[in-house]
């Protein structure tokens, strides 16, 4: 590690203020050349210590920089994870409020909610497979507590991996019933569309984001709980969000899902 568990503590509070107060701070990298991923979840740690300290609730993970371009734009070779919690969570049909992000991007995905206990090291796909209860679309919306996106994954690690908001799909579908492979997903924007995409460009299958961060978790000594919900990664490029915008997520098998800001 770089940094002394005070500049961690006191780096983790400056990024939980400017997420609170909408002002962003300086990202960490260009002062700090020599942090390191190990330091970077440190602080990450350091922050959900404070979010927990206020009263929100661990409701799962977020999985980030699953595909091959995020890979190369960031100049890392493993996708982050950063801590879902209950205040995250917007109901569909209830508009985002873009005033309280600072540089909100939107993302297609599909979660995962967990049926039973899991926990690392050596888990398989069929290990998610059997320990999954669900899948299904979701929206997760992403910011930054930087002034832009030019960041590096120890940026995005240290401010949770960017974790704003998500919203779930109603009609989830037991995973045995979904390729997740192959299964189809486009976006549009304002009724226009923004792109389209297969699970095949999250890892080759979200199934592989997935057994990366609980592998990943036990370095933690952690793991998965039954009724987690997971975000597995995003199926394509993500949008950027202004009040007035209006998403429509189609995914082959599901209902639409929609998110709006206001």
């Amino acid at each position: 590690m770089f940094f002394t568990q005070e500049k961690q503590t006191s780096i983790a509070k400056a990024l939980y203020e400017a997420e609170k107060t909408v002002k962003p701070i300086p990202t960490l990298t260009p002062q700090y050349p020599a942090m390191t991923e190990e330091d970077a979840y440190h602080i990450q740690q350091e922050g959900l210590k404070l979010r927990l300290a206020e009263g929100s609730r661990v409701v799962g993970r977020k999985i980030g920089i699953t595909s091959r371009g995020m890979m190369e734009k960031l100049h890392c070779d493993s996708p982050d994870f950063g801590y879902l919690l209950d205040t995250m969570l917007v109901p569909e049909g209830t508009a985002c409020s873009r005033k309280e992000m600072n540089i909100p991007i939107v993302e297609g995905e599909i979660a995962f909610i967990m049926g039973e206990d899991l926990t690392g090291p050596a888990v398989t796909t069929a290990d998610i497979m059997n320990a999954t209860a669900w899948v299904i679309p979701c929206f997760e919306i992403c910011d930054g507590r930087y002034p832009n996106w030019v960041v590096t994954v120890r940026d995005t690690i240290s401010d949770n991996a960017g974790a704003c908001k998500f919203v779930l799909g109603g009609s989830p579908k037991r995973i045995q019933d979904v390729n997740l492979r192959y299964i189809g997903m486009v976006m549009e924007k304002n009724g226009q569309f923004t792109g389209s995409a297969a699970g095949a460009e999250v890892m080759g299958t979200p199934l592989n984001s997935m057994v990366w961060l609980v592998n990943k978790l036990a370095q933690f000594g952690d793991g998965l709980h039954k009724g987690d919900i997971v975000l597995s990664g995003a199926f394509m490029a993500a949008i950027p969000a202004i009040a007035g915008d209006n998403f429509c997520l189609g995914v082959e098998g599901f209902p639409p899902l929609t998110v709006s800001f206001k």
